[in-house]
């Protein structure tokens, strides 16, 4: 905070003018009727109130918030919505790039999936009873074929076969006369006659030489395979079917997601609210780097370092005051938020950053001002208390020069409690109002005097101090 020097110089002023007045009312001789030789030279009254005790340090104001946004996909700039300085809410979109492609994939990526899920649908499906009717029929259609395969041709069969291949044989000797007797023009007529002669006889050496091993096997097959296509209809989907089709709709669904991600990230939107403080891209240019730097103004904190001795004696949550060189105006209130977990050294000593939060942001305050900060380590409340060099102390007692009505000076001891800030609680011995004066010159030459029951009392050299 910065002091005023006419404030020094009216403070000089009047502790001057006190010291006279105390003099002449009560340090001339017979003044005092006490018979110690301490010289009173200032008066204090009994306070009751809070004391506290405090670390100091200094820094610049910075937003709490600030992050420097890019792009989560490359290509060109379609739009940029928002200026420096203006003012954005969380989730409004800031600037965009081209999508067309980006909605493409997307767009292929939904119809990749609603296949798959057909697919998955198809497997999961029960068969019908129409199915299961239409497979039992072919399987019993090859289980016949199976009998008749194996059975072999019937007499009858045979009979038939071996009077097909007699009468192509009498065909082939008609037109075998034919041919002797009107010569080439009947060659077609025997050539003809002559085949069918040869596939007759064919078909009646097969079925007369029983069943092939072949076809028994075959039709057997056959069977098999109607038998496995029912049981499968019965049996409902396979497993490892249903599981290949299940990872397959995964799998387009996370291509899908991939596609909206990308086509997300295409826009630009405020993480938070804030302003403004940076554009590096403009429309029709390529994507690169830091499109957009935002920053919440309306939380401010301050940053300073304390070493190891003084960083025991602060905690986060605690109350603090800040004042900004820039402007005079009283300490804003603030809040302990952060301290540094680990030190960082600087030429070999530890340091411990802590963070301060503003409370109140006026409205000429910000961000890379210069700040002093107060954090209050340890408050008292409602005690009595007087300046630490108002007391005298003898040993472990404590006494003070305490002002009578007569105007007259006693020793009066008293108990003290805590000591913080250059001031001491009084636990008993005085009251709220009593006068006290502040010795700081001794007559006697070994810097004691006695009282009227022998006593001694040391001036300034013994009073209390430091900082608990």
């Amino acid at each position: 905070m910065k002091k005023a020097w006419w404030v020094l110089i009216l403070v000089l002023a009047a502790l001057g003018a006190a010291g006279i007045w105390i003099y002449t009312t009560y340090l001339q001789p017979g003044a005092v009727q006490t018979t110690a030789t301490e010289q009173v030279t200032e008066l204090v009254l009994v306070t009751r109130g809070a004391l506290q005790d405090s670390i100091e340090g200094s820094g610049n104001l910075a937003a709490a918030q600030e992050q420097s946004l890019a792009f989560g996909s490359s290509g060109q700039v379609a739009e940029v919505w928002v200026a420096v300085g203006d003012i954005v809410t969380e989730g409004q979109p800031l600037a965009r790039l081209d999508t067309t492609n980006l909605e493409l994939s997307v767009a292929k990526a939904e119809l990749s999936l609603e296949q798959a899920q057909i697919q998955l649908a198809q497997v999961l499906e029960p068969a019908t009873a129409a199915e299961i009717a239409k497979a039992e029929a072919a399987l019993s259609a090859a289980q016949a074929s199976y009998v008749r395969a194996k059975e072999g041709t019937s007499e009858q069969q045979l009979t038939q076969l071996k009077g097909n291949m007699e009468l192509a044989a009498k065909k082939v000797q008609q037109a075998q006369g034919n041919y002797d007797r009107y010569g080439e023009r009947m060659a077609v007529s025997l050539q003809d006659a002559t085949m069918a002669y040869e596939a007759a006889k064919l078909a009646y050496e097969i079925a007369a030489s029983g069943p092939a091993s072949s076809s028994i096997i075959s039709a057997w097959s056959q069977v098999e395979q109607a038998q496995a296509s029912l049981d499968a209809l019965l049996a409902g989907p396979d497993a490892d079917t249903v599981t290949a089709a299940e990872l397959k709709v995964q799998q387009v669904q996370l291509s899908l997601d991939q596609a909206r991600r990308n086509l997300e990230a295409a826009t630009l939107v405020a993480p938070f609210a804030g302003v403004v403080t940076a554009v590096n891209v403009a429309s029709g240019e390529a994507a690169s780097g830091v499109a957009v730097t935002l920053a919440d103004l309306a939380t401010l904190e301050v940053k300073f370092i304390l070493d190891e001795s003084d960083i025991t004696l602060v905690a986060v949550g605690e109350t603090a005051r800040v004042s900004v060189s820039a402007v005079d105006d009283a300490a804003l209130p603030g809040t302990v938020t952060a301290i540094a977990p680990v030190a960082t050294l600087q030429s070999g000593v530890p340091l411990y950053p802590v963070t301060v939060q503003l409370q109140q942001i006026p409205e000429r305050v910000r961000v890379g001002m210069s700040a002093d900060v107060e954090v209050i380590t340890e408050v008292l409340a409602d005690v009595l208390y007087l300046p630490q060099r108002a007391v005298l102390l003898d040993g472990d007692a404590a006494y003070v020069m305490q002002q009578t009505d007569s105007g007259e000076f006693v020793t009066t001891p008293v108990t003290l409690g805590r000591s913080l800030a250059g001031n001491v609680e009084i636990l008993s011995g005085l009251a709220e109002g009593d006068v006290v004066g502040v010795v700081i010159e001794v007559a006697a030459a070994d810097g004691e005097a006695e009282n009227g029951n022998g006593m001694q009392f040391p001036g300034m050299g013994a009073l209390l101090g430091g900082r608990r």
